[in-house]
């Protein structure tokens, strides 16, 4: 077959799958994806250069999600929405596409009528039952719909929690592990304090993004192996336990390089490449760590 009968070919299955108001409605949907889908890697890639992991995790969780929807292709063309369902899956689908053009002056409203349009195409193609029956891959995109989820969560902790809760707490740990080799360090607040000088622990710095960042590895590593919630809950929690234990020699290495290394030091270690660094031996603790805590069986 030639590349204009493939092409001809091709034209025609389209025009075949326009004929119902169905497959147009969702076409028009996925199109209001296709718009979201540029700004989504431009996003993805600008926090990778920068050394955060997360992106990286949220491609695999989409991956992960369509090999599944994909597995079970037949036995989802055997499921009918009903009308009641179908109805709603429109409303959700329509209403998101004429509000997105209005929304492009933030990532989250982007993202969440982009997740709403793909709610809407799965109530109106298999209905609620597509919840029910699928909750894995459910899961896995409404974890990757957002770029940056560790920013939302972000938004959550802070306005749960007192403010510069994790700094002063970073701040106090840091100072005492710069004690106990033999430094002079004090923390007032967010603040770790030397003889030459003193440094502000941030929100960059206090290790909290990176422990999402683990946890949502955990949550990753617990539904790709199958375990139950209990492990996978297990699986999240140490990750994150062992990002904040491990920001805390981060700290301590930030701070010395700040006070009484330099400028360029403090760049490379507090940067991209020292961020790089530190994640690396992070993922390879947390790594051997989980292949001691599951069973055998599993990971083969």
């Amino acid at each position: 077959m030639n590349w204009p009968q493939l092409d001809q070919m091709s034209w025609g299955l389209l025009r075949e799958s326009l004929r119902t108001a169905h497959s147009k409605i969702v076409l028009g949907g996925l199109l209001i994806g296709l718009c979201y889908l540029p700004v989504w890697l431009v996003e993805s890639f600008h926090r990778t250069e920068k050394g955060i992991a997360t992106p990286l995790i949220l491609v695999a969780a989409m991956f992960l999600a369509l090999q599944e929807l994909w597995q079970q292709r037949q036995r989802l063309s055997s499921l009918q929405a009903p009308c009641e369902d179908r109805q709603l899956g429109y409303i959700l689908i329509l209403a998101s596409s004429a509000l997105f053009p209005f929304c492009r002056f933030a990532f989250w409203p982007q993202s969440l009528l982009c997740l709403l349009v793909l709610v809407g195409i799965a109530l109106s193609s298999w209905g609620l039952a597509f919840f029910q029956n699928y909750p894995r891959p459910v899961f896995l995109v409404v974890l990757s719909v957002h770029p940056a989820p560790d920013i939302m969560i972000e938004h959550l902790w802070r306005a749960l929690t007192p403010p510069q809760c994790v700094e002063r707490l970073m701040a106090w740990l840091g100072s005492y592990a710069l004690q106990l080799i033999g430094k002079q360090a004090t923390a007032t607040g967010p603040y770790i304090s030397l003889p030459k000088g003193s440094v502000l622990v941030e929100w960059g710095c206090n290790g909290f993004n990176m422990a999402v960042t683990m946890a949502l590895t955990g949550i990753l590593l617990g539904l790709v192996l199958r375990q139950n919630w209990r492990m996978t809950t297990g699986l999240a929690i140490v990750g994150a336990i062992l990002a904040l234990i491990f920001n805390v020699p981060r700290i301590m290495l930030v701070t010395i390089a700040a006070v009484e290394w330099g400028p360029e030091p403090f760049k490379f270690w507090h940067g991209a490449w020292g961020g790089q660094i530190f994640s690396s031996i992070l993922f390879t603790i947390y790594y051997y760590a989980v292949m001691g805590i599951l069973p055998q069986k599993s990971i083969k």
